[in-house]
């Protein structure tokens, strides 16, 4: 014998509040709620020696950094999205038509977040941690 349960309007009511009531709390609203700059803090694997990332209330995006024996700044610009504890930010080299765009993933953790992306070179991932 068979048994199946349905859910009555109100119990499926209280289940979406309470899943909507668990979502993580760090994750703005909306893009403004993210603007600012963030510096970096570190990095892991061959990443750059120092750098920002702009997040503008707009959901614009730039980010900017320079490697060690490098004598340029590495300059992109596009946008981001958070959505709960993610981010990610969809770049293109600046001053340069977006043919190419770098779709980076990472950790959003309110005032820092982590982005991950593969070594050029076949080494580890490389990870940079940037703090408001």
């Amino acid at each position: 014998m068979r048994i199946s349960r349905r859910l009555t309007p109100s119990v499926a009511a209280l289940s979406l509040l309470a899943a909507l009531a668990c979502a993580d709390a760090t994750a703005p609203a909306n893009p403004s709620e993210a603007a600012g700059t963030y510096v970096l803090e570190s990095v892991s694997g061959r990443g750059p020696a120092s750098g920002v990332v702009v997040l503008g209330a707009d959901g614009s995006a730039e980010r900017r950094v320079r490697y060690t024996n490098v004598p340029n700044e590495d300059a992109y610009v596009g946008s981001f999205e958070i959505t709960g504890p993610n981010i990610v930010l969809t770049l293109h080299p600046a001053g340069m038509p977006a043919s190419y765009v770098w779709e980076l993933h990472g950790q959003w953790n309110g005032a820092r977040f982590s982005i991950h992306y593969p070594d050029p070179a076949d080494g580890p991932d490389i990870v940079e941690t940037f703090k408001r």
